[in-house]
């Protein structure tokens, strides 16, 4: 397998190119960008061909599979030239700004039989299934969740401040909070509801949400998200006779182990998750599934999710 990038983001440098450089029998990774050339030469990487377009990486690259690392708002045309020249793509969160992109994009998919999947990878980090076998220990599972997950204010020059580049914190932060009850619920939501808390930058973007969905069953997730308060990454399970709860669990450090914490009636104990990088585990997992023409899961994750983003920006009365 021989992926090609679109795009040179601080989180392709940081998260995404480290993460396929661990993975067995994957051939050198080319890349694109129009930021001019970089020296991507470390004696860790195995850089392919680069190249300084878009198009003529799609023309020139040897490559099976396509990331689209780019601004929100060029996710849908790149990803649409990568399907139609018969590669496989996976797309950064959100991958699309409009749930009817994404059914458009996943028929293309269909049509140039390709996978397409989107890149929320927090849920493949081993912390989560430790998470969640602690409620199977007790024959029970989570029924209420609470989630944070807010950083301090951006660069004013970042893209998120920017309407027209898909900016504000439900697009950036939006595929987290919808994500939470499909991981753990298996469910879409019954209802959503979403307030904005602040704006911020020369657009007036969202710069804060919060929100409430319910589920089957008698089950919510209520969250905090955006980037105008201090740090804060945690995540609160309550079941009937169980509560589990960890921090640094929407973007935990490469190779990081993770302690949380379980209470069961009036005891206490704290776990250790493996440790692991979710980019690579989520990588893995795509290129199995291509290996074995079997991407369903992806596709049908990556729809769930851009349709509850659509509720979840509609209630907010966004447009």
């Amino acid at each position: 397998m021989r992926p090609l990038v679109l795009g040179r983001s601080n989180l392709l440098q940081r998260r995404v190119l480290p993460a396929l450089q661990q993975i067995d029998h994957l051939e050198a990774v080319d890349i694109a960008s129009r930021r001019g050339p970089a020296d991507w030469q470390r004696p860790d990487w195995s850089v392919g061909e680069t190249f300084g377009d878009y198009d003529t990486a799609l023309e020139r690259s040897r490559a099976d599979v396509v990331y689209v690392s780019l601004v929100n708002s060029e996710h849908r045309p790149w990803a649409a030239r990568a399907l139609e020249s018969g590669r496989h793509v996976v797309v950064d969160k959100p991958a699309f700004l409009w749930s009817y992109e994404a059914e458009q994009l996943l028929d293309l998919a269909h049509t140039r039989d390709c996978c397409l999947a989107e890149a929320t990878v927090w849920a493949y980090h081993p912390q989560i299934a430790s998470m969640k076998s602690a409620f199977a220990e007790t024959g029970s599972v989570p029924t209420r969740i609470s989630a944070a997950f807010s950083v301090p204010p951006l660069d004013p020059g970042n893209f998120r401040y920017y309407r027209s580049l898909g900016g504000g914190s439900l697009w950036d932060q939006g595929p987290y909070a919808v994500s939470i009850g499909r991981v753990f619920f298996h469910a879409a939501p019954d209802t959503l509801d979403c307030q904005i808390l602040s704006t911020s930058g020369p657009d007036g973007v969202d710069s804060a949400f919060s929100m409430l969905a319910t589920y089957p069953n008698g089950a919510a997730v209520v969250g905090h998200f955006g980037f105008d308060t201090a740090y804060r990454n945690h995540l609160e399970l309550l079941g009937p006779d169980i509560s589990v709860e960890a921090d640094r669990v929407f973007t935990i450090p490469a190779e990081a182990e993770n302690e949380f914490r379980v209470t069961a009636g009036d005891k206490t104990t704290v776990r250790t998750a493996s440790a692991a990088n979710p980019f690579r585990v989520f990588f893995e997992c795509v290129f199995e599934g291509i290996a074995a023409h079997d991407w369903r899961s992806l596709s049908d994750d990556l729809l769930a999710d851009a349709r509850a983003l659509q509720r979840l920006r509609d209630a907010a009365g966004l447009v």
